[in-house]
């Protein structure tokens, strides 16, 4: 019994320490498939076309330097044009920004939320083929005393003259929201607004149709007929973070293989003017903050093969594959996917890195004893499970003096093959040993700037403007009125109610929420409570007499009447020029025992009156004060009244009253 005992306890254990090793045999395999991970990500684009002088600062550096091909450009560089020279950025595959003569861009934010650049002098061009701000994020341009943000795909411009005046275009289906110190509007496509700066109407815009094409945008369009023919987009060999890959189909064939999947291997025509090509020789290494050292290759394809993927040696012959063994998911880009080594005297030696080799400088680098470059099995193997495959091809070693490392006019060499063979035997060096961290060799005089504040206001890196400005310039602060969406048909009623129509329904108008109007009980009461006298009424009306136009007839004041008796001797002895009885506005506060009006037997001959025609005022809604009154019966008898001589201009009839003596 206890024999049996102890063997299930040992059974018990052995079991459980089985299931314990599964999760970490599972999570030491899932290392395995994880990507290339860098600490620093920082968002990259690149100069895609370069012609005359063009010069570079960089964001932590006070120095200018020349600008080239496939130079890749970060947060905060500024890139400036001189004259008869033209740039053009690649901002991803399809969207790009171009540069004419004699113009200063600054990049103030270029992250995957978005992107913000300035444009300080010049003119500039944005061609937006692939953009939703809901996918790819904002993008923004500010100008001096100005901020554009796009909307949609479309072409849009931007003019800033050195007197400072601001022209803005929307071509192509475009549309953007512009934004000024004190205003905010919409600018459609095929129209232009320009910015006043001098004079009364300083700080207004003027809107215009757009200018007729001029030599910039002959030259915007002819390049963008020239990428049309050679870019292809519908390519499914690499993923769509892999932007510049667009561009190698018309340098080289793309081929499938059993091993590496789709590679691609440029033309022989297009490296035969190089004398013993290979990848990460034909180039110069450049400081990149935060990156460090980055790879700038001279080949006019040389983008996506040196900041993406692998390169392998295969059929004696170097192609270029979009992934690398380790990277199942999204392709980041990488300043420079080769292998160091500082061991070789005065020389610094680099090959690139292969297809089933770790990064260096990845953070999951030598985790594992399984990813050492040496050899572990002392038989020419690698290490790898299949043990077929050698990680460095003594062939692609590119060496350089140390003295001359990252000087653009110092061209790199193909080591010694006993040197290239200790180099590739060796495990790379993870960190940049001791090469120089900012070892300028051409810089360039400085430049002068234009000292503009750029922007409709003060803008921080990372934070969009559009929204803010939207609310403040077009809004005023206010919460802007939320569209309902209309109510879809349907076919079948109801029997218990009948279907609401969209048409029909009342519809939210206005830009903002307007506030209610007060219910009608209020304002009654409002009027009960004021004194009897009218004195606030008639201090409203003063007010209203003194606030209103001056164009504006003044109305007629009613005095009072002390004795109604008299007034009525008085108009029946001047029939002709017997005034109007004017509308009252206030109620009386003496008891009315007698009538206002008697009957007339003889014609009324007025002469025309300049004021305009009498109309008869409401009574006011206010409780009246006065004693009830006690009127005698009226007279049915009709009345007899002469044709009058004058136009033909009907008045408002007075109500008859009973006959009754006048003293």
């Amino acid at each position: 019994m206890r024999v049996s005992r102890h063997k299930n306890k040992l059974l018990f254990y052995f079991l459980l320490l089985t299931l314990l090793a599964i999760p970490l045999t599972a999570r030491a395999d899932d290392d395995d498939d994880k990507d290339d991970d860098y600490d620093v990500k920082a968002r990259v684009v690149r100069i895609s076309l370069l012609g005359g002088e063009v010069n570079l600062k960089r964001n932590d550096n006070k120095d200018w330097e020349p600008a080239r091909l496939n130079y890749p450009l970060v947060e905060g560089d500024t890139i400036a044009t001189s004259k008869d020279s033209n740039l053009e950025i690649q901002m991803d595959a399809r969207n790009f920004v171009r540069l004419g003569a004699n113009s200063v861009l600054r990049i103030i934010t270029l992250r995957d939320e978005g992107i913000a650049i300035s444009v300080v002098e010049g003119t500039a061009t944005v061609r937006l083929a692939k953009f939703d701000r809901s996918t790819n994020g904002y993008f923004e341009i500010d100008a001096p005393k100005t901020t554009m943000a796009a909307e949609k795909t479309g072409l849009y411009r931007i003019d800033v003259p050195r007197d400072g005046r601001v022209r803005l275009t929307v071509r192509d289906g475009g549309a953007a929201r512009i934004y000024s110190d004190t205003s905010g509007f919409t600018l459609r496509d095929g129209r232009s607004a320009e910015l006043v700066i001098t004079g009364d109407n300083a700080g207004d815009w003027e809107f215009v149709a757009a200018a007729p094409s001029d030599a910039i945008d002959a030259w915007v369009s002819t390049r963008e007929q020239d990428l049309a023919k050679r870019l292809k987009y519908d390519v499914k060999y690499f993923d769509e973070s892999t932007w510049g890959a667009e561009e190698l189909e018309a340098y080289g064939d793309w081929t499938q293989t059993d091993e590496y999947g789709w590679i691609w291997r440029p033309h022989a025509s297009v490296i035969s003017s190089y004398v013993d090509w290979a990848p990460y020789r034909y180039g110069s290494w450049t400081w990149l903050p935060p990156y460090g050292w980055t790879w700038v290759g001279y080949e006019p394809w040389g983008w996506a093969p040196y900041h993406y993927g692998r390169w392998v040696y295969h059929n004696n012959y170097w192609a270029w594959s979009p992934r690398g063994y380790y990277v199942r998911k999204r392709s980041w880009w990488r300043p420079a996917l080769v292998a160091f080594n500082f061991s070789f005297g005065n020389d610094v030696c680099w090959y690139p890195l292969s297809y089933y080799q770790r990064d260096p400088h990845s953070r999951h680098y030598r985790r594992d004893h399984r990813y050492r470059h040496r050899d572990r099995d002392g038989d020419g193997r690698d290490g790898r499970r299949d043990g077929r495959h050698n990680y460095g091809d003594p062939r692609g070693v590119t060496r350089v003096p140390r003295r001359d490392f990252g000087n653009p006019e110092r061209r790199a060499q193909a080591a010694e093959e006993p040197i290239a063979r200790r180099v590739v035997d060796l495990d790379p060096e993870r960190g940049d040993g001791d090469l120089p961290r900012r070892e300028r060799f051409d810089r360039r005089p400085n430049i002068e700037i234009p000292a503009r504040r750029t922007g409709a206001t003060e803008r921080a890196p990372g934070i969009p403007l559009d929204d803010n400005l939207r609310k403040m310039r077009v809004f005023h602060g206010r919460e802007p009125r939320a569209r309902d969406a209309a109510q879809p048909r349907t076919t079948t009623t109801p029997t218990t109610a009948p279907v609401p129509n969209a048409e029909t329904q009342p519809q939210p108008s206005g830009a903002v929420a307007r506030p209610e109007p007060r219910p009608r009980r209020d304002r009654d009461r409002d009027r009960s409570d004021s004194p009897p006298d009218g004195s606030e009424r008639r201090g409203r009306r003063q007010e209203t007499i003194e606030n209103a136009p001056a164009n504006t007839p003044a109305p007629v004041t009613e005095q009072p009447r002390e004795n109604p008796r008299f007034e009525r001797r008085e108009r029946e002895s001047q029939p002709e020029s017997r005034p109007r009885p004017e509308p009252r506005s206030e109620p009386r506060s003496e008891p009315r025992s007698e009538p206002r009006s008697e009957p007339r037997s003889e014609p009324r001959h007025e002469s025309p009156r300049s004021e305009s025609p009498r109309s008869e005022a409401p009574r006011s809604e206010a409780p009246r004060s006065e004693a009830p009154r006690s009127e005698a019966p009226r007279s049915e008898a009709p009345r007899s009244e002469s044709p009058r001589s004058e136009s033909p201009r009907a008045e408002p009839r007075v109500p008859d009253k009973p006959d009754r003596p006048m003293f």
